[in-house]
C-alpha cells in the first residue's frame, strides 16, 4: 500500500477491519449451528476479498475523480465505476460458487460487511470525539 493516497489507505483499512471482524463472526455462527466446513471458509474468504477489493476500487475512484475536476465529472466517474465493480464482485462470487463449490451464504453475506462497518462509523466517530467523514478521515480508523 506504499505510494497510495493516505485517505484511500485509511478508508480501506477501516473497511477491511470490519470485514475481517464480521467474517470471524460469520465463521463462528456456522460453527455453532453445525454447518461449518471448508466450503464455508473458502466462500467467506472469497466473498470478503471481493468486498474489500470493491471498496478499495471505490475509494480509489473517488480519490481520482475528486482530483481530476468538477464535482459533476467526479459524480459521473463514480457512477460509471459502480456497474463495473458490481459486475466484478458478481463474477468473483459466481466463480467461487460454481467452480470451487463454496457455500452460497458464506460467499455472498460478506459483500454486506462494508456497509455494516460504514453504518457504525458515525457512532464510533462521535464516541471518539472525532471529525465526521464529511470533513475528512480523521478518527475514522479503527486501527489508529
Amino acid at each position: 500500500m506504499a505510494g497510495m493516497d493516505p485517505a484511500v489507505k485509511k478508508e480501506t483499512l477501516y473497511t477491511a477491519s470490519w470485514v475481517i471482524l464480521l467474517s470471524l463472526l460469520l465463521q463462528a455462527v456456522f460453527l455453532v449451528i453445525g454447518e461449518w466446513d471448508l466450503s464455508v471458509l473458502l466462500g467467506n474468504l472469497g466473498g470478503a476479498a471481493a468486498a474489500i477489493g470493491s471498496y478499495y476500487l471505490l475509494a480509489r475512484t473517488v480519490s481520482r475523480a475528486v482530483e481530476k475536476g468538477t464535482p459533476e465529472d467526479a459524480a459521473k466517474m463514480v457512477k460509471a465505476s459502480a456497474g463495473l465493480r458490481l459486475a466484478g464482485s458478481a463474477l468473483v462470487c459466481v466463480l467461487l460458487i460454481a467452480v470451487l463449490k463454496t457455500n452460497v451464504y458464506a460467499t455472498l453475506i460478506p459483500l454486506l460487511f462494508p456497509r455494516i462497518g460504514l453504518m457504525f462509523r458515525p457512532m464510533i466517530d462521535r464516541k471518539r470525539g472525532a471529525a465526521s467523514p464529511e470533513t475528512g478521515t480523521e478518527g475514522s480508523d479503527l486501527i489508529d
